[in-house]
């Protein structure tokens, strides 16, 4: 059970996550470069302190994370500003869907003990069924529609991140070693994705580059960042370590939407897009991981 407050930690951060850029509204990319290379400069000194990771297949594993996260960094951050954090999070939430069938491709014997037991696949199916029609009224709205297509990239990232973290958090015996690879190694490639998009899509020098992400009002929100990025990174590892499945850790983002709602109602800032459908999409979410993951809840 200990992966299930792990993960309530991991939807809290990834939440606060999700606001930074609804309010400042700065280039995606410039957020992404201070969130990847800040993470991986704070915590370098501790690869002095473990073994080196001599398997290339790791750190192969490494490298497609840390595009994963650059791509998923980039789109949530120009999402936000773009259209608020309200509608985007609830959207994010489809991600919990594809890294369940994606983790299911990986490892068919879980899938076919799920089929297996006739009662559980048709309660499933009718959950699908009740998913697919609260999708549909949610896209109905021309809005909701634009920014599930913009933030598609984003949740197969997120999907691809989530099994990639399954497998980094158990690469070796110790979990810690794991962690720190992660916040070093992931997070410096991540960093050096936004750093070659930036200048492809700004067409600017590396000067230029520079002076923009020192500007004063961006370092502010760069320190922001970097100050919980760690912990969510960090919860994410150890949750996605002890459970059973990485969808059922991503399914505790179902908790983030929330977050965001009742933030953005605190502060006063208007939330109201789809705001039914997409919560009706997230409760038959919930649903599904409930109906395949009732073994290890137990447990």
């Amino acid at each position: 059970m200990l992966w299930i407050i792990n993960g309530l930690i991991y939807g809290f951060f990834t939440a606060l996550y999700t606001l930074v850029n609804q309010r400042h509204k700065f280039n995606g990319y410039i957020l992404g470069i201070w969130r990847g290379f800040g993470i991986a400069l704070l915590f370098f000194p501790f690869m002095f302190m473990i073994p080196l990771q001599t398997s290339i297949s790791n750190w192969l594993l490494l490298i497609f994370q840390g595009i994963m996260i650059g791509i998923y960094d980039s789109h949530l951050f120009f999402a936000s500003a773009r259209f608020g954090a309200g509608p985007t999070s609830r959207t994010m939430v489809i991600s919990v869907l594809v890294t369940t069938l994606i983790w299911w491709i990986m490892t068919p014997d879980l899938f076919i003990v799920l089929v297996s037991d006739g009662n559980r696949f048709i309660t499933l199916i009718m959950i699908l069924i009740g998913f697919c029609i609260s999708y549909w009224y949610m896209i109905a709205s021309p809005i909701s529609k634009e920014v599930a297509e913009y933030v598609t990239p984003a949740i197969f990232a997120l999907a691809g991140m989530s099994v990639a973290t399954k497998e980094i958090a158990t690469m070796g015996q110790n979990v810690w070693y794991n962690i720190v690879y992660y916040l070093v190694v992931a997070t410096f490639v991540s960093g050096i994705y936004n750093v070659i998009m930036y200048l492809i899509t700004e067409k600017c020098k590396i000067k230029e580059l520079v002076i923009e992400i020192f500007a004063p009002e961006i370092v502010k929100v760069g320190m922001y960042i970097v100050s919980f990025s760690a912990v969510l990174i960090a919860s994410k590892t150890m949750a996605m370590r002890l459970a059973p499945n990485p969808g059922y850790v991503v399914a505790l983002l179902l908790t983030s939407p929330i977050f965001v709602f009742y933030l953005n109602k605190y502060s006063k800032i208007p939330d109201n897009i789809s705001v039914k459908a997409g919560f009706s999409m997230l409760f038959f979410l919930l649903l599904l991981m409930l109906v395949i993951n009732i073994e290890s809840i137990a447990d």
